[in-house]
């Protein structure tokens, strides 16, 4: 069906979208032995360190100093998120946001956080409530449509709030028309006509 591929579309935008370069200082850290051993274990020292730091939400200068940028943070949150520690992958993109607000990553780092509490813990309202930091806090990011999506899709086909459902993809199409591609629209005018016939359609399989 139409709506289906175009919907595989958006989560396909909005997943890959989170995607980051591995972190060498972190794989560094694990090493052990050889002849750099002391080396070694001064980096380790520092990657705890900078752990418990993360951990307290710190400002952007103590981050620095333990060389921890938004890349490396967000690279860290893929690696706890995929050997499921939902919450301290969240933590971290939450350290990020709070010391990078305008870095590159951060639009990625708030879809991802969105994408977690979607896609691994069910918890569909935080999910509701990450997406919409996306529009409100970076509304010009490639992102910002995305999650506008996203939100009406949750409402229609978890949350079950066919009201809200209509809301959210209304408001997408107020906002983006004419600013993305044309047969995104149509999905979420296909999607309004479904939900006041009480059928909506949109299939999302999340990996």
């Amino acid at each position: 069906m139409k709506i289906k591929r175009v919907i595989t579309i958006f989560t396909i935008i909005v997943l890959s979208s989170c995607g980051g370069e591995s972190d060498s200082s972190a794989q560094d850290s694990d090493s052990t032995n050889g002849n750099n051993g002391k080396s070694t274990e001064n980096k380790s020292k520092v990657s705890m360190s900078a752990d418990k730091v993360v951990g307290n939400i710190p400002d952007i200068a103590t981050l620095t100093e333990f060389g921890l940028t938004a890349k490396s943070l967000i690279s860290q949150a893929e690696q706890l998120r995929d050997h499921r520690k939902y919450l301290d992958a969240i933590k971290k993109l939450e350290a990020l946001l709070e010391a990078f607000p305008d870095s590159p990553e951060a639009p990625d780092a708030q879809v991802l956080i969105a994408q977690i509490y979607m896609g691994y813990q069910n918890d569909f309202s935080s999910a509701v409530r990450e997406f919409r930091k996306v529009v409100t806090n970076f509304p010009k990011s490639d992102q910002a449509h995305n999650a506008q999506f996203m939100m009406g899709y949750i409402y229609a086909n978890h949350l079950d709030d066919k009201d809200k459902a209509h809301t959210e993809f209304q408001r997408f199409i107020d906002l983006y028309s004419g600013e993305v591609e044309e047969y995104f629209l149509e999905s979420a005018r296909a999607e309004l006509k479904s939900l006041e016939e009480g059928a909506p359609e949109l299939n999302i399989i999340l990996e």
